[in-house]
């Protein structure tokens, strides 16, 4: 009989002195005891014996200090994110400027191209037109000239086509 109450009364000071309770939320095992609730950093280890609460293997810290480490290391990564968008921001300017400068350049060469199919155009006209009448005195000769000079102004414009421009294209 002393026995059973020498139990009984271990049983009851355990359970009057607190009670212990493990929960795991997203990887933590939060414990509660006497001295609040704490926060199991490491892997809990829950105790064979029903009396004894368990053990954490890493370090135990308190729901407050979890908070503040979690904030810090939230916001140490929301910086890191902040400064690669930044970096990337900055390479996509410059590749937009690249780019700017690349559209103006092919502008640039598209209205050359087109200043020297028109030159070449004219010039070819003029040595045909500027032809001596004796030469074109012969009819069939006249028309021959006439079609080579077509031909020489499709081929120009075959190999240099012009492009529509913003103002060409009305």
């Amino acid at each position: 009989m002393k026995t059973s109450v020498c139990v009984a009364l271990f049983f009851s000071a355990l359970f009057i002195v607190g009670e212990v309770w493990s929960q795991t939320v997203d990887g933590y095992t939060f414990v509660t005891g006497e001295s609040g609730t704490l926060a199991c950093l490491g892997t809990w280890v829950p105790s064979r014996d029903v009396a004894l609460p368990g053990t954490c293997e890493g370090q135990l810290v308190s729901v407050d200090r979890l908070s503040a480490l979690s904030a810090r290391l939230s916001a140490d990564r929301l910086n890191q994110a902040l400064l690669s968008l930044g970096s990337v921001d900055q390479r996509l300017a410059v590749s937009n400027d690249q780019l700017n400068r690349l559209i103006e350049a092919v502008v640039n060469t598209q209205a050359a191209i087109d200043r020297l199919t028109d030159l070449l155009s004219r010039t070819i006209s003029e040595r045909f037109e500027g032809l001596s009448q004796e030469l074109l005195a012969n009819e069939a000769f006249r028309e021959a000239l006439a079609g080579l000079k077509e031909d020489i102004l499709r081929e120009v414009e075959k190999q240099f086509p012009r492009q529509p421009g913003p103002d060409k294209g009305k």
